[in-house]
């Protein structure tokens, strides 16, 4: 066991390694949906999955949740609308429309989520049950601590 002054550099370095893997994760994930026919991108896939989540969102929501300016997400959002994979509702005001997934869009995210999940399955096949699910409790961990802080639409923003 490495003692209390080694412990931190092992921790960085760790923490490196995680990050780099799941840098590398989410690299080859839009690799490999670029090289896909009719599946959504990493990003658009992303959006989709946000307005069935949060069914009647808006632009500005996507944008608070990621941290991004309005108008990149509106951009994106109108390839989506072009697309007909999402669609504004009645409501709201203004450009300021709430949003819904069309059954294109669902279908689209379906295909993509599949094909995910296909690789996942792939890449985890020699692994044993309790190493897949400490995997899966792990990141939900993962994914609870660094959702934390962000603004949901039903969620009053940050201050």
């Amino acid at each position: 066991m490495a003692d209390a002054t080694e412990r931190p550099a092992v921790r960085a370095a760790d923490v490196g390694r995680a990050y780099t893997e799941l840098s590398r994760i989410t690299r080859r994930a839009s690799i490999r949906a670029r090289g896909s026919e009719g599946v959504l991108s990493v990003v658009d896939q992303s959006l989709v999955d946000f307005v069935v989540e949060h069914p009647g969102c808006m632009a500005i929501d996507i944008a608070r949740y990621l941290r991004l300016n309005r108008s990149t997400i509106s951009r994106q959002l109108a390839g989506l609308v072009a697309a007909g994979l999402v669609r504004t509702t009645d409501g709201g005001s203004g450009n300021a429309k709430p949003l819904e997934v069309t059954e294109a869009g669902r279908d689209a995210l379906t295909r993509s989520v599949q094909l995910h999940r296909d690789a996942l399955v792939e890449r985890l096949a020699d692994w044993t049950d309790d190493d897949v699910a400490l995997l899966a409790g792990m990141l939900e961990r993962l994914g609870a601590a660094d959702e934390a802080d962000l603004p949901m639409p039903h969620r009053a923003p940050a201050p």
